[in-house]
């Protein structure tokens, strides 16, 4: 379970808009090495749902999490050759995301930030919500979540049903 936390404002206002199935979602770019085309990744017999399996990046093994499964958002597509994966880092872990689409790159200046209150005290995976001209996404906290051992069966997101249901209807 997420325990109630006050963010780190980012090095950087940049953050980087991408798609959960339906759902868009941002990611500051401090966290983002690199976008890939998800490569072949070795399954892990019994991992979760949400783990997609170890990629072989450089010689080392990193977990790549399909933040769609794990957000627990219906309407898992089969991965294409195309499929993107970011590669993130917090400075000592490194993990790979599946997402459906990277979308833009976009400023997220402080008066499109949003209810960072109501998120941070519900035990949320999203830090914000982040209005801009290009619509509504839900900003992820990534401080927290690179701090998951998403091996772990028991790491599964629950987020309300009710957010989910609204936020996905576009």
């Amino acid at each position: 379970m997420m325990q109630a936390r006050t963010p780190e404002p980012p090095q950087s206002d940049l953050v980087l808009r991408v798609l959960l199935r339906k759902l868009q979602c941002a990611i500051y770019l401090d966290y983002i090495e690199r976008v890939l085309p998800l490569a072949a990744l070795q399954p892990v017999p019994g991992a979760p749902h949400h783990l997609a399996g170890l990629l072989n990046y450089r010689g080392l093994s990193l977990p790549v999490v399909d933040l769609g499964a794990w957000l627990g958002i219906a309407g898992k597509e089969p991965y294409q050759i195309d499929t993107p994966m970011l590669l993130c880092s917090d400075g000592q872990t490194r993990i790979g995301f599946v997402v459906n689409e990277v979308m833009q790159i976009e400023q997220a200046e402080a008066s499109t930030v949003q209810l960072q209150a109501a998120f941070s005290s519900s035990g949320s995976p999203f830090a914000a919500s982040l209005n801009t001209g290009a619509g509504l996404a839900l900003l992820l906290d990534m401080k927290q979540i690179m701090t998951l051992n998403f091996a772990d069966a028991a790491i599964n997101c629950q987020v309300d049903a009710h957010l989910l249901s609204v936020l996905t209807t576009a």
